[in-house]
C-alpha cells in the first residue's frame, strides 16, 4: 500500500486520535482514565495508528500543530500520557480535568455556532442538546480558536445570569472550550438563550418564527 502524503498523513493520525481519545477507547479496549488520559505507548501499538507507522515523534508534532488545540500530552508516573481536552462521549470520562467556572469566572458572553438549517429542530427539541457527548460546546470572549466549527453560519448567546440562577454549571477546557452537561436532560433549553444571530454581521435573526414549531 502507498503512503500517505505528509499532510494527509498527518490528517489521517489527527482523525484517529480524535476518535481513540473522545469516543472510542473503551470499545477498542484501550486503558484511558477518568481524567481521559491513555498512555502514548498503549495508542501507538493501537492498529488505527500503527497503520500509518506513527511515532511519538508524529503525535508530538501533531498535538503541537494542532490548530484548535485539541490535545495534551503529560508526563504521569514516568509514563507520557496523552488525552483529547475535550469532545468526548466516553461516559468514565468525568469533568475532573476542567476548570469548573463561577460567576466571576464564567466570559462575559458564550456563544454556540450552529447552522440556520438546524434552528428549526433546535427549537422543537427544546433547545440545545448535548445529545451522546458529555457536553455542549461553547466559545467565548476568552476563546482563540476552540468552540465552534469555522463553517458555522449562526451563534446563539445564552443569557448567563439566568443559566447561573438555574443551576446550570459550565466548565472552561485546557484550550479555552467552555462545556456545560446542561440541565438533568443534557439540555440548556431555548428558554435560556440571549441573542441568536447571524455569524458573519452579528445580525440578529428573528427567532419567532421558530416560537410554535
Amino acid at each position: 500500500m502507498a503512503s500517505l502524503p505528509p499532510a494527509k498523513r498527518d490528517i489521517a493520525i489527527s482523525k484517529s486520535l480524535s476518535y481513540l481519545l473522545r469516543h472510542g477507547a473503551v470499545k477498542e479496549k484501550l486503558n484511558i482514565d477518568q481524567t481521559g488520559y491513555i498512555n502514548i505507548n498503549e495508542l501507538l501499538n493501537h492498529n488505527r495508528l500503527k497503520t500509518n507507522k506513527v511515532t511519538l515523534d508524529d503525535i508530538r508534532r501533531i498535538v503541537g500543530n494542532n490548530d484548535k488545540k485539541r490535545f495534551s500530552i503529560v508526563e504521569k508516573e514516568g509514563e507520557i500520557m496523552i488525552c483529547a481536552n475535550q469532545g468526548h462521549s466516553i461516559k468514565t470520562v468525568n469533568d475532573s480535568n476542567l476548570i469548573q467556572l463561577s460567576k466571576d469566572t464564567i466570559p462575559e458572553e458564550i456563544y454556540h455556532g450552529t447552522y440556520k438549517n438546524k434552528l428549526p429542530a433546535i427549537f422543537n427539541s427544546g433547545g440545545l442538546s448535548k445529545m451522546n457527548r458529555n457536553h455542549i460546546h461553547f466559545a467565548s470572549s476568552i476563546s482563540d480558536v476552540s468552540g465552534i466549527r469555522n463553517s458555522s453560519n449562526v451563534l446563539i448567546y445564552l443569557n448567563i445570569e439566568k443559566c447561573l440562577q438555574s443551576g446550570i454549571v459550565f466548565y472552561r477546557s485546557s484550550n479555552n472550550v467552555i462545556l456545560t452537561s446542561g440541565d438533568a436532560n443534557g439540555l440548556i433549553g431555548s428558554e435560556f438563550f440571549g441573542k441568536v444571530v447571524d455569524a458573519k454581521n452579528g445580525t440578529p435573526i428573528d427567532i419567532n418564527q421558530y416560537a410554535n414549531i
